[in-house]
């Protein structure tokens, strides 16, 4: 079985917990429903403008096929649980669990690559994306064909710092222009797209790698105004929730980052043959 392959199967198992079976089914003892692939990719969905903010899900279907005149980029978020007012409804007891399960997996991984180390995610291949400040993203990654595999995140998201650059999460990137990302906890995990007024230059149309020229032709890349879907994961209380589309991290965020990092490399400090510790951190006994 071929790598490729094999990472599929995996993917699989992981959202097989979500959609298993067939529309109209449901999980034993939960009344929740459960899809099938097929039936995941074929559900109605809905969409909310999130940048500019928007004011509640309409179908996505009209959702304007053209790009907009202005602003320069708009951020459509997506779901297939649309809440009353624009909101998100309660998740299920289910849904909460798989989307902290799969949060937790993604925060392991990262620490057992060292990637909370920017050097060593920056020697693990990562480069900053195009016209970005904080996506480093993974070029063989992004093109392996997997989905949603907490080992090989398509982009880490580090954030600067008076301390450097700090891991906040990752990224995942839909493996096609046009694949929809599963949400695998429900209402939690909302994926999102941009649309850009000007013409972007996208390798194999996932990968932004610079702008196309009066004509719309591209160096590199194919042209498009509109990136695949894509979801965050962060590794911190993000108020927005542990996959919140929000870039945003005001200064005490960005301060919890730092403080989160050292009390880890106290604990590590601490944790080494003949270390004595004379105060525990708080929280701990």
């Amino acid at each position: 079985m071929s790598r490729g392959r094999a990472v599929g199967v995996a993917v699989g198992v992981l959202l097989a917990a979500g959609f298993a079976c067939d529309r109209g089914t449901s999980r034993p003892g939960t009344g929740e429903p459960v899809l099938s692939p097929r039936a995941e990719r074929e559900a109605p969905r809905f969409a909310r403008r999130f940048l500019p903010v928007g004011d509640a899900w309409i179908p996505e279907q009209r959702v304007p096929t053209a790009p907009q005149k202005k602003p320069r980029m708009v951020i459509w978020e997506l779901t297939r649980f649309p809440g009353p007012g624009g909101g998100d409804p309660p998740p299920s007891a289910a849904q909460r669990a798989r989307a902290r399960e799969f949060a937790e997996r993604c925060e392991r991984a990262a620490r057992a690559h060292g990637w909370f180390d920017f050097q060593q995610g920056m020697a693990d291949g990562f480069r900053l994306l195009y016209g970005d400040r904080r996506h480093y993203y993974n070029e063989s990654f992004v093109f392996d064909d997997a989905l949603l595999d907490p080992e090989r995140p398509e982009f880490l998201m580090y954030y600067g710092t008076p301390e450097g650059q700090k891991l906040a999460g990752y990224m995942f990137y839909a493996r096609r222009p046009d694949e929809r990302g599963p949400q695998f906890g429900g209402p939690l995990t909302v994926w999102h797209y941009h649309v850009w007024t000007q013409t972007m230059c996208l390798l194999r149309g996932l990968l932004s790698v610079g702008e196309a020229d009066e004509d719309g032709r591209c160096v590199r890349g194919v042209p498009t105004h509109r990136s695949p879907e894509m979801i965050h994961v962060w590794f911190f209380d993000h108020p927005g929730g542990r996959y919140a589309t929000s870039m945003h991290l005001d200064p005490q965020q960005l301060a919890a980052l730092i403080e989160r990092d050292r009390q880890r490399a106290d604990r590590a400090v601490r944790g080494r043959p003949g270390h004595h510790s004379q105060a525990a951190l708080p929280g701990e006994g």
